[in-house]
């Protein structure tokens, strides 16, 4: 298992030297949030909730700061893939709508063909399909 409480003071140091709006942190915030993620997965629902809502509230402040740096090409890749992580996110909290919303978007981002983001995003595609199946029940 992960020390969850050794990110805090990782991410700490990059946004007290490098400044909480640098391309390096941002990246860094949003891996740790990918870390965090993989870590719930093996938890219980209860048990992982307070983790994913810890990590998309991370992951959304590190794209709206990507967003704004206004250079959508050269940061298409981490916008990219903090959508796709947001979808899961989504899919794994069962709001089919707000996965689509994301994947639409994702969708007019070019990405490298077969990348590991497209793979993640082939990933996004199947789950929330599933998922859009199983809600219409």
């Amino acid at each position: 298992m992960l020390r969850i409480l050794s990110f805090p003071t990782a991410l700490q140091t990059y946004k007290s030297e490098l400044g909480e709006r640098h391309p390096i942190t941002l990246r860094n915030v949003s891996n740790v949030s990918v870390l965090l993620l993989e870590e719930a997965e093996g938890l219980t629902k209860s048990e992982a909730k307070s983790i994913i809502d810890a990590a998309k509230f991370e992951m959304e402040g590190a794209l709206g700061a990507f967003l704004s740096l206004n250079d959508s090409w050269a940061y298409r890749f981490d916008v990219a893939s903090l959508k796709t992580n947001l979808g899961l996110v989504a899919v794994w909290q069962g709001k089919p709508k707000k996965a689509r919303k994301l994947l639409k978007q994702i969708e007019g981002i070019e990405v490298l063909a077969d990348s590991v983001l497209e793979k993640r995003i082939a990933t996004l595609k199947v789950l929330l399909e599933k998922l859009e199946k199983e809600k219409e029940k």
